[in-house]
């Protein structure tokens, strides 16, 4: 299924993606193949890849499980980005990306993300 987007402001429709469910991020369940999904978290670290090798930026999202308490952790990737805008420790995000899971470890490469804001209480 295609990602459908909001043609005024390019914020990613969570109705054209499905959401990631608990499996999509244990490596337990790694034979699943690789699928598109929409996860939404809270970034906990952000790692910047030293002047001495290629560009990279590295975020990990801890992803809420309805069906525990402890979260799933997931890496989020950007190649070739010293810097990503507005992606810092504390940003809750929505990724649309591919999850996959190098060295066993779930992972979104170059996602697609928006900024969650807290919405304000109505006066």
């Amino acid at each position: 299924m295609a990602p459908v987007n909001n043609p005024l402001t390019g914020a990613i429709d969570v109705l054209g993606e499905p959401e990631a469910v608990s499996e999509d991020l244990d490596p337990a369940h790694r034979e699943r193949h690789r699928r598109r999904a929409v996860v939404e978290g809270r970034v906990v670290e952000v790692t910047i890849a030293p002047v001495t090798q290629q560009p990279q930026f590295r975020a990990l999202l801890k992803v809420p499980r309805p069906d525990s308490a402890v979260p799933c952790a997931l890496e989020l990737l950007w190649n070739g980005q010293h810097t990503v805008p507005g992606v810092s420790a504390g940003t809750r995000l929505r990724c649309l990306g591919v999850i996959c899971f190098p060295d066993g470890i779930p992972t979104m490469h170059n996602p697609r993300y928006e900024i969650i804001t807290p919405k304000k209480a109505a006066r």
